[in-house]
């Protein structure tokens, strides 16, 4: 009996392939790194063919490694960074690289938009507002400056579907990444004639659009002899990253929210229906639960703002971490946990790079403010700490706008790692935090919609459910909650004056 399945993670710096068994274990699993090509300044670009080849080698390396045969796998999902438009010939070959999520080319193309089309009228549409982020102002760059290339093109592929189309041949996307093109119509799931027309870009480019769940068909006979597997092996339609990592970290239903940690943090919130944002702050997007759509929104440089403070202030802990073969992080913790609350009036806002949510200022710069000659390396630890968390609770508060009433949240990635730093967020958020015993929530997440789509399991629920399980709970302590509170109305009375600030330094 098959009672093992496959999730591929192909993110923006490396991919993996994790082999779960049917309680959400990992069996083996296998990460490669790949590159990010600058071919300028801001400029971000990968090559499709270097995905293919490190996807196909870790699930080799895991079928090889893990001792399972490979007709007891069930089946395979690939979940992957999302945006960034593959353009493929006839014969299903990429005609260059693709422009990711980190370039910045497209601005002019963005502008473009928001002058052919109320800004309003995109979001009411697809979710989302006009950016150069997304799908559409990419294909526009490249039907504006690569006209060769886009008139040989016969379609668009994404990441994900890039993937899926070397395993199975077949040519299709999900409703979560097609969501994500700021072209697709999240009421109707279809393509959007309007925007498509509006922008002149042909809709017989896109590819057909399935749930996450589908099994879209099995491995043709090349892929299944390159990456071991046998070639009837179902291949769901997969999914996006991120919807993929709130699945993998089980939250699955309204009231739950997770927070994926990095360089910055993503909050993921299941919708019933799809609710948009006319304000541009929230993005909506489809969700690879069927039926389900989601809130997505970016706090910057979250973790970013710690690994700055240790590569600016802590060679000691770096050092002495090197010496002792201990993390230095932990070392910063220890130091923190010296603090009291509210770090005795030292406040750090982190926006080094800039605001989204919740301040949403593109002015904003990082501030440590209330130091003297008393504070130490530890207060200006604690600050970062308490700093991060008081993002999410203010970004939580600002769901409330939308009738979102967040009862508990999960926690992935490295600042997840921290049991201070989780406890100080769930002391500030008044909310109960759960770490995942599977860190790596996106791989679980591809592994269940495997589940579904070769009907080892009937919902992605009943999958979640089985399959993800919490490591550790952190529960608020009433009396640091109440404190917090009453450090936080300060923190916000402080923030309301450094904007004058940065409006001076613009």
């Amino acid at each position: 009996m098959a009672a093992y399945l496959l999730g591929v993670d192909a993110g923006t710096t490396a991919s993996k392939a994790l082999l779960f068994d049917l309680e959400g274990d990992i069996v083996a699993s296998s990460s490669r790194e790949y590159p990010v090509i600058y071919p300028k300044p801001t400029w971000a670009e990968q090559d499709p063919n270097v995905w293919w080849k490190t996807v196909a080698a870790n699930i080799r390396d895991v079928v090889k490694g893990s001792g399972v045969k490979p007709d007891e796998i069930a089946g395979v999902a690939v979940d992957s960074q999302r945006e960034a438009p593959v353009p493929l010939d006839k014969r299903g070959e990429a005609l260059s690289n693709a422009i990711i999520w980190l370039d910045r080319r497209t601005l002019p193309q963005a502008e473009k938009i928001k002058e052919a089309i109320p800004n309003v009228e995109v979001i009411e549409e697809t979710g989302v507002p006009a950016d150069y982020f997304y799908s559409a102002a990419k294909i526009l760059w490249l039907k504006e400056h690569r006209p060769h290339t886009f008139k040989k093109t016969s379609l668009f592929l994404f990441p994900k579907d890039y993937l899926v189309f070397k395993l199975t041949g077949q040519r299709v996307t999900d409703y979560s990444m097609a969501s994500r093109t700021m072209l697709f119509n999240i009421h109707e799931l279809r393509w959007s004639e309007r925007l498509c027309a509006d922008l002149d870009i042909p809709p017989d480019l896109l590819p057909d659009v399935k749930p996450s769940t589908e099994n879209v068909g099995e491995l043709t006979p090349e892929a299944a002899h390159l990456v071991g597997l046998r070639q009837e092996t179902p291949v769901a339609a997969g999914g996006g990253d991120r919807p993929c990592e709130a699945l993998g970290a089980g939250v699955i239903a309204p009231g739950q929210v997770n927070i994926g940690t990095g360089t910055a943090t993503c909050l993921e919130v299941p919708l019933p229906s799809p609710r948009v944002d006319l304000q541009g702050r929230f993005d909506c997007c489809c969700h690879v639960i069927p039926g389900h759509w989601e809130y997505e929104v970016v706090i910057l440089t979250t973790g970013a703002s710690l690994k700055w403070f240790r590569d600016t202030f802590g060679y000691e802990e770096v050092q002495k971490g090197r010496r002792d073969g201990v993390d230095p992080y932990a070392y910063f913790d220890a130091l923190a946990k010296e603090v009291p609350p509210g770090c005795e009036d030292l406040f750090y806002y982190p926006y080094p790079m800039g605001a989204k949510a919740p301040r949403f200022n593109n002015l904003a710069k990082g501030v440590f403010y209330g130091f003297t000659l008393g504070h130490t390396k530890s207060h200006f630890i604690r600050a970062i700490l308490e700093g991060i968390a008081f993002q999410y609770t203010e970004t939580l508060l600002l769901l409330q706008d939308f009738e979102v009433r967040v009862r508990e949240a999960s926690i992935v990635g490295g600042e997840s790692r921290s049991a201070l730093w989780n406890q100080i967020k769930t002391d500030v958020m008044n909310k109960p935090l759960r770490t995942l015993k599977v860190s790596d929530a996106a791989a679980l997440g591809s592994a269940i919609l495997a589940g579904v789509a070769s009907q080892v399991f009937t919902s992605v629920q009943k999958a979640a459910r089985q399959m993800v399980h919490a490591k550790n709970l952190y529960r608020p302590d009433i009396g640091r909650s109440a404190q917090y509170r009453a450090i936080l109305q300060k923190y916000d009375g402080v923030y309301s004056s450094l904007e004058k600030g940065y409006i001076l330094l613009s």
